[in-house]
């Protein structure tokens, strides 16, 4: 009796371990995290597009779903923004990124096509192919459907600190009943919010989602006292639409811990709404050094 309690205990120091292996393994088929990692560092893919604004600032559109960063590692993003040669998206969803809900889920992109136009243009056609629901079996988040059409959007630099972006649904095969475009970037990087006013809030008084229809709003990196004066350094990010345009502003920096893994959320965003099916918007951002 002895040695078959040893044999049993032996057999549960393989058992267990192995078991957590292979749900790991199902999950990453559906939900990839550590597969997107490992082929990153082996073989990455296609170098990025790039636009350029001025000798500090560049832009970065990707074809796959890099940088593989937080819950959204396996989704597409919208531009990365690069200072001084170091992206500061951390795990946002980057400038210029399409929602679309169908009524019931708000549905993402997990496969897209860029090109090039010029050297001030760039295209990103984003397959609205992910829905977005409550977390499943095995905490799987993201599910793979069938794609609901494409989100066409153009990246137009305009000036050394003007972005236009020019949104086109005219691509999708479903009636659609609202959008987002998200324009996020990453919570370390950006922690302060000015509003059209010049009042400036830390993200943390202002929360996950705020909604406001101010037309226009910006993350700053940095903020100090000095002389009982607010100083501004570093790098700013503005987004303008037009008067009474719903948008939400908000900021999200924390980890979750789960037996799955780390999930570090942190971004600092203005997202727009678009409440009614339209096939086309655009709107303008604007990026500049404080310094």
């Amino acid at each position: 009796m002895l040695r078959l309690l040893r044999s049993y205990r032996r057999y549960l120091w393989f058992a267990i371990p192995l078991g957590i292996v292979l749900l790991l393994t199902v999950r990453e088929a559906f939900d990839p995290f550590l597969i997107l990692y490992i082929r990153n560092v082996v073989s990455p893919g296609p170098d990025p597009l790039e636009l350029v604004l001025n000798d500090r600032i560049a832009l970065r559109l990707y074809n796959d779903t890099r940088p593989h960063i937080g819950k959204i590692a396996a989704l597409q993003k919208g531009l990365v923004l690069v200072v001084d040669g170091q992206a500061l998206i951390e795990e946002g969803y980057g400038f210029g990124l399409p929602l679309v809900s169908d009524g019931e889920l708000v549905h993402n992109s997990r496969h897209a096509e860029i090109m090039a136009v010029d050297a001030q243009t760039v295209v990103k056609r984003y397959s609205m192919d992910v829905a977005d629901r409550w977390s499943q079996f095995l905490r799987v988040k993201y599910l793979d459907v069938p794609s609901l059409g494409t989100v066409v959007v153009t990246y137009t630099v305009e000036t050394s600190t003007t972005l236009r972006i020019d949104v086109d649904f005219s691509e999708m095969h479903v009636d659609w009943q609202a959008a987002y475009l998200m324009n996020e970037q990453g919570a370390v990087a950006f922690p302060i919010y000015e509003d059209s006013a010049g009042v400036q809030r830390h993200g943390d008084d202002i929360g996950i989602w705020h909604a406001d229809d101010d037309p226009f709003g910006c993350w700053i990196t940095e903020i100090h006292s000095l002389a009982d004066e607010a100083v501004t350094t570093g790098v700013r990010f503005c987004v303008e639409t037009e008067p009474g345009r719903l948008r939400y502003v908000g900021r999200e920096r924390y980890n979750q811990y789960n037996w799955v893994r780390i999930y570090m959320l942190s971004w600092s965003g203005i997202d727009i709404e678009i409440d009614t099916p339209i096939e086309r918007y655009s709107y303008t951002i604007h990026i500049e050094t404080l310094d």
